[in-house]
């Protein structure tokens, strides 16, 4: 296919989204799903428009999308109210400290036992890749008021730092199993871990609370008209990220507590308004990255063996999540349906796609390619199941709040 024919097909596709946008997030087809397969079609018919596709282009775009859409969806998070609401800090806490580590084990067992040649740090770089869940594609869910507040925002919560927390854990896992923990050994691996946890937000909260005085001040004075107000946020996630990076931080830590710090500084009316630019240029990469992931990534995991990953993929979206948010949530005073919600609706995406980037260039892991097959039908299965159940969460989970 011609490259002047793919793009026609592709802003075509965009401006059929936008006509219908609202249309398909009451139906059981979203955004991601209908690029994810555009990408894949693209694919079959040989486009020139994605022959030339790498890892590098997917990787800048899923970097860029998340970093943008966690400083959107912090700005947008009350964080006053949200600690003054001692049950939605505990049950934010109790899925990042505890859900988190036992999503990690589980994964980690149930890959050493499916996959045995995957062996223990290619199983446990398999569980972490698969543990994140995925903003981007939560976004019906998070938006939806009639679903309780306390578990909506808690899933916020953690949907913007369990991305931060597991890339260090990433990226210890593969030197590990690199054996290039140059010389430090673990305490190496732990002082590493530390600066990305500590420093990347340090630089998030430094950059989100300037960046909002400076905007106050600008904004107070009509130094900017409205219209150029609003590429705000992008500008200030992307200077979180790459200045974390410069410090030895984590880039996605700190993209999620600069905005946490916008929309502290900042009253809620600025912080929306600010946040429609974010929330359209988000939704475009969005789309963009899945689009690209259907092309791109897609196409190798369909020529491996189906079943055995697609049973690791049930597991990861079921009970590898499920059973861990069960544990994290005990003694909170929730009840059942609240806990399927929430252990329900972890979807991986863009930071699984991410992640997976970083396996496939780790030099010498000679399982980089099987553990990329299972979690792209992992994310493949996230993205039609989440996709399709998100509009029916109040009625499935909460029918008496209907």
């Amino acid at each position: 296919m011609d490259v002047h024919v793919a793009l026609v097909l592709l802003f075509i596709a965009f401006t059929a989204y936008s006509l219908v946008s609202r249309k398909l997030e009451a139906s059981v087809l979203s955004g991601p799903m209908l690029f994810t397969a555009l990408g894949y079609g693209f694919h079959l018919t040989d486009a020139t428009l994605t022959s030339p596709l790498d890892n590098s282009v997917v990787e800048f775009l899923a970097t860029a999308t998340l970093a943008i859409i966690l400083y959107r969806d912090a700005a947008n998070i009350r964080i006053s109210s949200v600690m003054a609401e001692r049950a939605t800090a505990l049950l934010s806490a109790r899925l990042l400290f505890i859900g988190i580590p036992l999503t990690i084990l589980a994964g980690t067992a149930a890959g050493m036992f499916l996959f045995p040649a995957l062996g223990l740090f290619g199983a446990l770089a398999l569980a972490i890749v698969l543990t994140p869940t995925d903003a981007a594609l939560a976004q019906p869910v998070f938006g939806n008021d009639g679903l309780p507040e306390v578990e909506r925002e808690a899933l916020d919560v953690e949907s913007g730092l369990n991305d931060g927390l597991c890339l260090p854990l990433l990226l210890i896992a593969l030197a590990l199993a690199a054996d290039t923990g140059g010389g430090e050994g673990m305490a190496g691996h732990a002082a590493f871990f530390l600066k990305q946890v500590v420093f990347g937000p340090l630089v998030g909260l430094a950059v989100g609370y300037f960046g909002a005085v400076a905007a106050d001040f600008a904004f107070r004075r009509a130094f900017s008209n409205p219209a150029g107000r609003t590429p705000i946020m992008v500008g200030l996630a992307g200077l979180a990220y790459l200045g974390a990076e410069l410090a030895g931080g984590n880039g996605f830590l700190a993209a999620f507590a600069a905005g946490l710090a916008f929309g502290w500084r900042l009253p809620a009316e600025t912080v929306e308004k600010a946040s429609n630019f974010a929330m359209t240029e988000g939704s475009i990469l969005t789309n963009l990255t899945f689009l690209l992931f259907g092309a791109a990534m897609l196409p190798q995991a369909l020529e491996a063996p189906a079943l055995p990953a697609l049973f690791y993929a049930v597991l990861s979206l079921t009970v590898i999540r499920i059973v861990p948010v069960f544990i994290a949530m005990l003694g909170t005073g929730t009840g059942t349906r609240a806990r399927l919600f929430v252990g329900w609706f972890g979807p991986r995406g863009l930071a699984s796609v991410l992640y997976l980037i970083l396996v496939v260039d780790q030099s010498g892991f000679d399982v980089a390619d099987a553990i990329t097959n299972i979690a792209v039908f992992t994310i493949l299965l996230s993205v039609i199941l989440h996709g399709a159940t998100a509009p029916f969460a109040k009625r499935t989970f909460f029918p008496a709040r209907s």
